[in-house]
């Protein structure tokens, strides 16, 4: 991709803008530069697909660092998740050749704005224990979701944990762990395919840096009250951008 002067800084602000975000709220980021990436500045698809995962690796290590220091991170969780993870989305991306992908768009969209309904008033999530076999079904799940939406299923990870009784700081931490690892083999499989534009990728990294440390930065110092507030208007606000650009097919 060429780029000009003007393109490389909007697309560095890009990057900044995502990795704040991501650091903020748990999740790698991709689901929003994509669109992006095609909409603003008409990047092929499998280009604008790939090139922000590299960005995701770094952006998530950034703040799985800045979480771990303060204790929000759930390694135990992290470490049987990530495995049902990879092995749900192999198995979603294969299911996509047998059932089409909008009944499931649509009922991810509903999902999202009803966790965003229960974070903004603060309904109660009454369940008082994290058991393994919950963790493992919740990742496959998610997993084998994103597989079939295409996704990294970071933008689930959060909401889930919070099912399963995580409180908001720690869901978000260990989400952005789960993040780093999940990306790798997508990154790697991109990588082979030729599909990663690498200095779009470094644009979008040099943006990332200082706003995935903000953002983590952000959140672990901020109420929790507050951040479970804020998170649920962001998750709101995404299912409803997901419901209009992916399910209508809108831009």
């Amino acid at each position: 991709m060429d780029v000009d002067i003007l393109t490389g800084v909007l697309i560095v602000i890009t990057g900044t803008f995502v990795g704040l975000l991501g650091g903020m709220f748990g999740f790698g980021g991709s689901s929003i530069t994509t669109p992006l990436l095609r909409i603003i500045f008409l990047v092929p698809p499998y280009q604008a697909l790939a090139s922000p995962l590299p960005m995701t690796l770094l952006s998530s290590s950034i703040s799985t660092k800045k979480y771990h220091t303060a204790e929000c991170v759930e390694w135990d969780i992290v470490k049987k998740m990530v495995i049902v993870m990879v092995i749900g989305s192999f198995l979603g991306a294969y299911a996509t050749k047998y059932m089409g992908g909008k009944i499931l768009m649509l009922l991810t969209a509903i999902f999202l704005m009803y966790m965003a309904l229960r974070l903004i008033f603060s309904w109660r999530m009454n369940i008082k224990s994290i058991s393994k076999l919950k963790v493992m079904i919740a990742g496959f799940f998610i997993g084998l979701l994103s597989g079939m939406l295409a996704n990294g299923g970071g933008i689930l990870i959060v909401p889930i944990l919070m099912l399963l009784g995580l409180d908001i700081k720690k869901a978000i931490g260990t989400s952005v762990a789960i993040v780093f690892f999940v990306a790798i083999p997508s990154i790697l499989v991109h990588w082979y395919l030729g599909h990663i534009d690498w200095w779009l990728t470094l644009l979008l990294s040099i943006g990332t840096i200082p706003g995935a440390y903000g953002g983590a930065h952000i959140t672990i110092k901020m109420e929790k009250d507050k951040v479970r507030k804020l998170y649920g208007i962001f998750i709101l606000l995404f299912a409803l951008y997901f419901a209009i650009f992916e399910i209508f097919g809108i831009g």
